[in-house]
């Protein structure tokens, strides 16, 4: 997070730099305004990073999730199946040990 807050930084000090140019204003003219500009385009920069991140882990969480729960299912069929005959047995066995399913 603290590098995007660094980027933001020198984002929003860029930005306000290339305004004073654009508008022909001194570049120390107002210069109480590039820290204000630099600490809000930090902020929201690091803030969007932090959404970001945060979405992506969301993701992740249930996508994980949801192949657990697709695996289980497919073990349990397997599982109920290695009851009745003995050649879903061995699939049974092969899919806990690639799995690591002691």
């Amino acid at each position: 997070m603290e590098s995007a807050f660094i980027f933001g930084c020198l984002f929003g000090m860029g930005i306000k730099m290339t305004v004073s140019r654009v508008i022909r204003q001194p570049l120390l003219f107002k210069c109480h305004q590039y820290p204000k500009y630099m600490l809000y385009t930090g902020l929201a920069f690091s803030g969007f990073d932090w959404i970001r991140r945060l979405s992506l882990e969301t993701l992740c969480e249930k996508e994980e999730l949801s192949e657990f729960l697709v695996r289980r299912a497919r073990i349990n069929q397997l599982a109920t199946g290695a009851e009745s005959a003995g050649d879903y047995k061995k699939e049974f066995v092969q899919i806990a040990v690639d799995e690591h399913i002691y």
